[in-house]
């Protein structure tokens, strides 16, 4: 082999290594975990930023490592159909020309699809931080250097898809809530993230897409005062339902006219009797039963009100929420020293057998059995109850739907205060 031919093969074979970078490089940087390297950036971990200043203009990025993989790739298939001719005419081959660009054509395919493309891109795919960090000093040269071929690239490019009528500056959602679920998901069976701060991220998720309705205590579960009642008949329904506010109402429970705390109370100065609960009132804050609750917390929080009256469609008093209530869809329960007597909505008695409230909603219902009831028309596992059946039900009445036998064990005023819950066998 001549000296030339030698010096040849030792440049294919730096060219080939250069094709490889740039394949290693073009999957590292566009796959690797954007949130993660902004927390190493501020970190100050060598590399991180100039990643991270990379990252933020992935057009430029890409240009700049298609610019060189493909002068490299056009290179090393000159420089290969080259070599191959000579070794042919050496060798004393007929036709030396057809069969070397054949012979060089072949044998690079094969070269480039395995040492320049599949594998650096797989070890990219499984490296991408570590091989971002690497390079990111040489790809941001690059793409410094390459900065006016590129910017003439991107125009001739960009002119191109404006015939095509390509809106070249629309932009997709980074990420959509289907996709943010399945990110929680996947880290909560990796250990990366505990049951609790999944359940959290998932509430918090939630709760964008919730209703006052679905999360206020409805009218019927509601403790009104009369406007009409004494200081000590105030001071005794304060002593027995343990609120800290309660809605008052004047003639019938759709008139409420306003919220008496019980510092007020607590703190009254006049005489018993000339108290008037009206002395004492502050000003409702009403909503309706269709007001997001992720901005009925910001309005609440802005008029500083804990609590407000949510109306239906006709005026009527339809429930009452609180501060607290919202909070709890994301949390979780909070109770205080006076909620100690509150049982759970879905209690567990056997490994298929639960309690449940009527109240429950079937989202919770859902999660903790593993059903998939779901209605338009309907919250609670009780509207479920009574949809089934079609009437209201009596105490003891059993009905099975998609292996599951509800029970009603208790009714409350035409209420169905608790559920008996039994998963069948398929």
């Amino acid at each position: 082999m001549d000296p030339s031919d030698v010096t040849q093969l030792i440049i294919l074979l730096v060219l080939l290594l250069l094709s490889a970078f740039f394949s290693s490089a073009e999957t590292a940087l566009t796959t690797v975990n954007k949130i993660r390297i902004r927390n190493l950036a501020d970190e100050d971990v060598k590399g991180a930023k100039t990643v991270c200043k990379l990252i933020e203009n992935p057009t430029k990025l890409l240009s700049a490592i298609l610019i060189g993989n493909n002068i490299v790739n056009l290179s090393a298939s000159s420089l290969a159909t080259t070599l191959a001719v000579n070794i042919c005419k050496s060798l004393g081959v007929s036709d030396s020309a057809t069969v070397g660009a054949g012979i060089a054509t072949f044998v690079l395919t094969i070269l480039v699809l395995i040492f320049g493309e599949i594998t650096p891109k797989s070890l990219a795919t499984i490296h991408a931080e570590k091989i971002s960090l690497a390079y990111s000093g040489k790809i941001y040269f690059i793409t410094q250097l390459l900065t006016p071929v590129i910017f003439i690239i991107n125009k001739m490019s960009y002119a191109i898809l404006k015939l095509l009528r390509v809106d070249t500056n629309y932009k997709g959602l980074t990420i959509t809530e289907t996709e943010l679920r399945t990110i929680v998901d996947v880290s909560h069976e990796e250990g990366v993230l505990e049951s609790e701060e999944r359940k959290m991220i998932t509430n918090v998720v939630d709760f964008g897409d919730s209703l006052a309705k679905d999360v206020m205590v409805p009218r019927i579960d509601m403790v009104f005062v009369d406007v009409n009642l004494s200081y000590d008949e105030l001071v005794d329904a304060f002593s027995e339902d343990k609120f800290s506010r309660m809605p008052v109402f004047d003639g019938e429970r759709d008139n409420v006219i306003g919220i008496i705390n019980l510092k007020d109370v607590f703190f009254y100065q006049g005489s018993k009797e000339s108290f008037h609960i009206k002395q004492l009132l502050r000003e409702p804050y009403f909503t309706y039963e269709f007001k997001k609750t992720s901005e009925l917390l910001i309005e609440m929080r802005k008029a500083s009100r804990s609590i407000a009256i949510v109306l239906d469609e006709y005026g009527a008093t339809a429930g009452l929420i609180t501060l607290e209530d919202l909070l709890e869809e994301i949390v979780g329960e909070i109770r205080d020293e006076y909620d100690g007597d509150e049982e759970d909505s879905i209690k567990q008695i056997g490994a298929n057998e639960f309690i449940v409230n009527g109240f429950a909603k079937l989202d919770e219902v859902n999660e903790i059995i593993g059903s998939r009831l779901e209605s338009d028309d309907y919250d609670s596992i009780a509207g479920h109850i009574i949809n089934l059946l079609e009437h209201l039900p009596v105490e003891g009445e059993s009905i099975i739907d998609n292996n599951i036998k509800y029970t009603v064990q208790s009714v409350d005023k035409n209420r169905i205060d608790k559920i008996h819950i039994l998963l069948l066998p398929n």
